[in-house]
């Protein structure tokens, strides 16, 4: 009965709405400094969780048929833990990663010779226009939507009989240009995308042969990793009780991740070759 209710909603709402079809470079047209949050609710009443995605950098292949972004990432989930009284233990999750999209001009919609999959036409959080696909198995609901400039902003498979296979994704927040909707979930840990031990400053940015971290103090250890726009990691040093440190390690021109960690906490700046 679930499985014939969730079915009979994505169609009416094909019905219903206008069938604007998105090309995946539509979906996935993000802009440095965009930010979409997006929780598991499955089961429904799940633990707090979430995934948190910034966009720090975008870039074009040669040829302008993939587009990179690179992105950072603040994510928690929750367990349920019983001792010694009931409580939940938090996990946090932070780091950058580089995420593509390639075949920017193609549909995300069902081929016309698969008769599994239904074509979703919708809107999603503030009125948004979405595509999506819909897939019904014996005992499974598989089902990806995506919204224009959203990326996806639903994922869900529900597997009858196994639920430690199944999950919902659902975007409840995001910040695009001069728009933003929802609600942020603003948790956090003893970790902050801002260590507050404290950076006075990364100078100068630009670059051109070597720059300088400048502490706020020499009482803390800083482990400092150099980022390439693919995520690689191409430097790595430690800063122990000082003042200052100084990196001429970098090479290659071009645009890099900087990734401070002290005491459970991280900074992520960005720093150009030139």
């Amino acid at each position: 009965m679930k499985k014939l209710l969730l079915i009979s909603a994505f169609l009416l709402a094909t019905i219903l709405h206008s069938q604007t079809i998105l090309t995946v470079g539509e979906i996935f047209d993000f802009n440095v400094n965009d930010e979409f949050q997006t929780f598991n609710d499955y089961p429904q009443g799940a633990p707090p969780n979430a995934i948190r995605m910034k966009v720090i950098d975008k870039q074009f292949s040669a040829t302008n048929d993939t587009v990179f972004y690179i992105c950072s990432f603040n994510n928690y989930h929750t367990v349920f833990n019983p001792n010694p009284e009931p409580h939940l233990d938090y996990y946090f999750n932070i780091y950058i990663d580089t995420v593509f999209y390639t075949n920017l001009t193609d549909s995300v919609l069902c081929s016309d010779i698969d008769t599994t999959c239904v074509s979703i036409f919708d809107t999603t959080i503030c009125g948004v226009p979405t595509n999506g696909v819909l897939y019904t198995f014996p005992e499974i609901i598989n089902s990806i939507i995506y919204g224009k400039g959203l990326g996806i902003v639903r994922n869900y498979y529900i597997e009858d009989g196994s639920p430690d296979e199944s999950y919902d994704y659902k975007l409840f927040y995001f910040k695009k240009d001069t728009i933003e909707c929802g609600t942020p979930d603003l948790t956090t840990s003893i970790s902050s995308n801002k260590i507050s031990t404290g950076i006075e400053n990364i100078y100068p940015n630009p670059f051109t042969d070597k720059f300088s971290i400048r502490f706020s103090d020499d009482k803390h250890s800083y482990k400092i990793t150099i980022l390439d726009t693919r995520g690689v990691e191409i430097f790595k040093t430690n800063a122990n009780y000082c003042k200052s440190v100084v990196i001429d390690e970098i090479s290659e021109k071009g645009l890099y991740i900087i990734r401070l960690e002290t005491d459970h906490e991280n900074y992520i700046s960005k720093i150009v070759k030139k």
